[in-house]
């Protein structure tokens, strides 16, 4: 059975983990320890990304990440990329969450309040153009 990486700014939830164990076959997921977590959920716009990018390959390799695992990441875009590629030629297979988002809108006089709802729909694999 793979493992499941996890590097998100949220925990999953049990529909997640739920469809992770389903459709995916995995039951195993291994997050990263509390202060790279913070570091991948806080990454400066102005900072260097490739100590992140780096301490998380360091930490996929720790943790013996290999061929099959997957690896559901989301974060900031560049860094993102990056490890995705990283994944993609390991061998493992990258996952992002999809939402439904569901908004919500009242008025009082001149003021609109919105409010989101944010609701599990999938995951998806990150793919190579080639085999899109």
């Amino acid at each position: 059975m793979p493992k499941t990486f996890c590097l998100l700014n949220h925990q999953l939830t049990p529909k997640q983990l739920e469809e992770l164990e389903v459709e995916f076959q995995s039951t195993k997921v291994i997050c990263p320890p509390e202060v790279l977590a913070r570091k991948w959920s806080q990454i400066h716009p102005q900072e260097s990304r490739e100590e992140v990018v780096q301490a998380i390959v360091r930490w996929l390799q720790d943790n013996h990440a290999q061929e099959g695992d997957l690896f559901v990441l989301q974060g900031e875009f560049g860094c993102t990329f990056t490890l995705v590629d990283y994944a993609l030629r390991q061998g493992m297979v990258p996952l992002y969450a999809t939402t439904l988002r569901i908004a919500k809108e009242t008025r009082n006089g001149e003021q609109v309040h919105r409010e989101y709802i944010f609701q599990h729909s999938g995951f998806k694999r990150y793919k190579y153009w080639n085999e899109v």
